[in-house]
């Protein structure tokens, strides 16, 4: 393989990469680096993804995370280098939720010896005929207690994309690259 660009980020699909290796590739794990030691990438990347930017500087963490391009397009949100977006779990809010309804199952049976539902179980009641859904059901009707819960509970849910695990590296060391070019 070619020298790589200082700078450079590969996917590599080796368990050792998460060391480094090859003299050359270290982990993007967000990690911090001696700018004395690193000046070369430090040259490239600057405080782009954190550090104080006199002593030290960090590494992308590309550690569940994908990349996207900076710069901005037709419709699109501006992005810059080192922008960290998105989140890997996502809580609803009620306007968020699209609009639907729920049917309430009204029958003969009692909320002691009710089903939940919706089901085909042998306690389950169909609705009741006499009841024609325009008029409120006898006040003494008791409703079993799942038929009503609350919606989404607040718990936020899995918002990652599918996903190939790999391992991005960042060349510290190879050609480095002009800015002329």
């Amino acid at each position: 393989m070619a020298d790589p660009y200082i700078g450079e980020i590969q996917a590599f699909p080796f368990t050792f990469a998460a060391q480094g290796f090859n003299q050359g590739w270290l982990p993007c794990f967000g990690q911090l680096l001696a700018i004395q030691r690193f000046t070369p990438l430090f040259a490239l990347i600057g405080t782009a993804f954190g550090g104080n930017g006199t002593t030290n500087f960090q590494l992308p963490n590309l550690s569940g995370s994908i990349t996207n391009s900076q710069g901005d397009g037709p419709g699109l949100q501006p992005r810059v280098i080192g922008e960290s977006i998105g989140s890997p779990t996502v809580g609803l809010i009620i306007s968020e939720m699209a609009a639907h309804t729920h049917g309430l199952q009204i029958g003969s049976k009692t909320a002691a010896n009710a089903a939940p539902g919706p089901g085909t179980s042998s306690n389950m009641a169909a609705i009741d005929p006499l009841f024609n859904g325009f008029v409120p059901p006898p006040s003494t009707t008791t409703l079993a207690p799942n038929a009503m819960t609350l919606t989404g509970q607040g718990v936020p849910h899995d918002n990652m994309q599918p996903t190939q695990a790999l391992i991005w590296c960042i060349a510290y060391a190879g050609i480095f690259p002009s800015f002329n070019s």
